[in-house]
């Protein structure tokens, strides 16, 4: 996974970050305004959205009953069913300073009324962005084209609404955003990367991978081992006149000592949002750093 990273987003050519899900249908402003629902409980939402997929659900897991849930289709022939949560509301402000109301329904894989332990396989969210109307209803502003996939070792998303809350900022001109940390740790390392989110009101909602955000064995090596390596990429949003701000993306600590990764410790790398192919990219190579 970490060499995966790395070579996402530390190439010596281009470095370039895969989005979280494939290519969207055309945007419409005019058929988002047309969704309308008279509240954002579970009920109202789910019936909105999910109508005709929804299915009674009992589970034994802590998480799960955390939040409103209802299972999504049949069970499978493995056992396995999706059940839908609906995470606490986030409130934050768009790039004019008006009040958007955030809905995300995570969506888990449950086998034997128990979250599915999967490293690998994570969770999906659907991503709702509403405004209030003068007569109390909630208007769609936008919304993820098809669930995005939250990759986290439980199983369960990362992403959390809190998280969201504290992290919004601009990220363009008139696009607001979070870039949020999500990682995992296994057999004494913890690997990390970094995430951004796009809330615009002109396109889809979607996340984007950044890059690396750091790794460590401290569950392996002391500190005067040769081996031992502790590393962090910390991100800064660099405002300027532009439809989407650069993000700088610097690597401090103790790299690993592996042949096959380039030094990029100490260096410091701009990642831009490429519009057309919807990632975020720097054609800078180390030598011009």
């Amino acid at each position: 996974m970490k060499k995966l990273l790395l070579s996402l987003a530390l190439s010596l050519s281009v470095l370039s970050a895969t989005p979280a899900i494939a290519a969207a249908p055309a945007f419409s402003v005019s058929q988002m305004a047309q969704v309308k629902i008279k509240d954002l409980s579970f009920k109202e939402v789910m019936r909105q959205f999910y109508s005709g997929q929804m299915r009674p659900t009992s589970v034994n897991d802590e998480y799960i009953e955390s939040m409103p849930n209802i299972g999504l289709g049949q069970v499978d022939s493995n056992g396995a069913r999706i059940v839908a949560l609906m995470h606490p509301m986030g409130l934050y402000d768009n790039a004019k300073g008006e009040p958007r109301y955030l809905v995300t329904i995570e969506k888990v894989i449950v086998y034997d009324e128990s979250s599915e332990y999967c490293e690998s396989c994570g969770s999906k969210a659907d991503l709702y962005s509403f405004k209030r109307l003068n007569n109390g209803q909630f208007q769609l502003i936008s919304r993820t084209p098809e669930s995005v996939a939250f990759y986290d070792r439980w199983g369960t998303m990362n992403l959390q609404d809190n998280d969201i809350q504290k992290t919004i900022q601009l990220l363009g001109t008139n696009l607001v955003g979070s870039v949020f940390k999500s990682g995992y740790m296994t057999l004494g390392e913890t690997n990390s990367w970094w995430t951004v989110l796009h809330l615009p009101e002109n396109d889809f909602i979607n996340v984007y991978a950044l890059g690396d955000a750091g790794s460590d064995n401290d569950g392996q090596d002391d500190e005067d081992s040769p081996l031992y390596y502790n590393y962090e990429g910390i991100v800064k949003v660099m405002p300027e006149n532009a439809a989407y701000y650069p993000i700088i993306l610097t690597y401090k600590g103790i790299p690993p000592d592996d042949p096959e990764r380039p030094n990029f410790v100490n260096k410091s790398f701009v990642m831009k949002f490429n519009p057309v192919k919807k990632v975020y990219e720097t054609t800078s190579s180390f030598a011009a750093l």
